[in-house]
């Protein structure tokens, strides 16, 4: 067992993490190990084609990787199929699986990429392929420090509102985003050796501690050649915040749409929240940029 921190979680695992940042785990939030995991669940309350649930348990069962096992929030039991790749492994572990941790622990599980400001977190949300990582990125080449990519965890539980967690000090950008910010890609590991046109970017400029969550950026492309920033009206909020659920379809299985549409409610009155429209081409990312920067008022 190693110890890990991410998502404002100690963790202990048997399979190695490399990016994570080392943990304190006299007492683990989560422990990760290797173990048979059955191939169904007795009466699970919803199922599809690679997951099945009950409350307090979700079963994954990923065709040629491996079936996972996720209890309570606190426990992942892991059996890999033949030859299972161990990066391809940790896609699904600190992805799908570990979004279940987070959704059985109550906390609100949003697909979005953060970044530390001085008001708190700020948050890009949007459909994929809309550019919530390389914005991020470009935030942080801008002096901005990373909170996490792709998947943030806000607990709601805080008197001063919305807490948004750290996860680790790495991102995954397209080639075409990489080189765009001067990352060269014979430096970087693709995030699959063998199909990937993604790569894993390491960041320096990383802020470990849990933020008070300030705004939600909406990413839109529009056919307008102009960058727009506008807020939106009440309805809007909570769809937005709904819509960029992490595993929305996990909720009912484990019993949490309740607690899932108060955070919703709560977040989305809490949190300043915007449509940020730009041209689908040219992508005017420094323009982009300028415009945050300015409605923001800096790192």
């Amino acid at each position: 067992m190693k110890s890990y921190t991410a998502h404002g979680l100690q963790i202990d695992s048997e399979v190695p993490l490399p990016g994570l940042r080392p943990g304190s785990c006299q007492d683990p939030d989560v422990r990760i190990r290797y173990s048979s995991v059955p191939a169904t669940l007795s009466d699970p309350v919803t199922q599809s084609s690679w997951f099945q649930a009950l409350p307090d348990t979700m079963l994954l069962n990923i065709k040629d990787v491996a079936r996972f096992l996720i209890v309570k929030g606190e426990e992942i039991t892991i059996e890999p199929y033949a030859n299972c790749q161990e990066d391809v492994l940790r896609l699904y572990l600190m992805g799908s699986a570990f979004g279940a941790v987070l959704i059985q622990r109550g906390l609100l599980a949003m697909h979005a990429s953060a970044i530390k400001t001085t008001g708190g977190a700020v948050l890009f949300v949007g459909k994929a392929g809309h550019g919530k990582s390389t914005l991020m990125a470009a935030m942080v080449n801008r002096g901005y420090r990373m909170l996490t990519d792709d998947v943030t965890a806000i607990s709601l539980e805080s008197s001063s509102g919305p807490i948004a967690y750290s996860s680790f000090p790495r991102l995954r950008l397209c080639a075409d985003a990489a080189s765009r910010l001067n990352h060269s890609l014979e430096t970087l590991t693709r995030v699959r050796a063998w199909d990937s046109d993604k790569y894993v970017v390491p960041i320096s400029n990383f802020h470990p501690d849990p933020v008070p969550v300030h705004a939600i950026y909406d990413l839109r492309i529009h056919s307008a050649p102009t960058i727009t920033i506008d807020p939106v009206n009440a309805k809007e909020r909570f769809e937005i915040v709904a819509v960029n659920t992490y595993r929305y379809t996990f909720l009912d299985g484990l019993g949490q749409r309740e607690t899932h549409f108060r955070a919703t409610a709560q977040l989305a009155k809490a949190a300043e929240i915007y449509s940020l429209s730009r041209p689908a081409s040219p992508y005017l990312l420094d323009e982009l940029v300028d415009r945050l920067d300015e409605t923001i008022g800096g790192s």
